[in-house]
């Protein structure tokens, strides 16, 4: 009777292990709600004439808004129009929303430490230099 009593909690304890070892899902802001979250503040901050697009103009905008961030793209050689250029994809002269969605998961690839496809409240608060939150 110990011997199958023996068996028995075995087999049980071989069942339950793959359960008991599985991690809780990480908690935190997958891409797609990444993307949701942050494109409309982006577009309503950059789009200035409300088209649906950002121009190169547009787009420059964002450094005249920021004494701080101009004069540190002067430093780098006016980076501004190189990134712009980067970012339009389809060579259009102008951002699209498709085209911000694909920048912000740059951004989110290179804000995901762990790279688990979830930014933590840890990852969305690291500082020091490292990525921010929309363009």
């Amino acid at each position: 009777m110990m011997k199958h009593t023996l068996i028995a909690a075995g087999a049980l304890l071989t069942l339950a292990a793959p359960a008991l070892a599985q991690t809780p899902a990480p908690t935190g802001m997958t891409l797609a709600q990444f993307q949701a979250k942050n494109g409309d503040k982006m577009f309503s901050r950059l789009d200035i004439n409300k088209d649906g697009k950002i121009s190169s103009d547009e787009f420059g905008s964002l450094r005249k808004q920021n004494p701080e961030a101009d004069a540190k793209a002067e430093k780098a050689g006016k980076r501004g129009p190189r990134m712009f250029a980067r970012f339009d994809a389809d060579k259009d002269g102008t951002l699209s929303r498709t085209e911000a969605n694909a920048v912000m998961a740059m951004r989110f690839k290179r804000m995901d430490a762990n790279n688990d496809g979830v930014l933590t409240l840890e990852e969305l608060s690291a500082r020091g230099g490292g990525p921010k939150v929309g363009i």
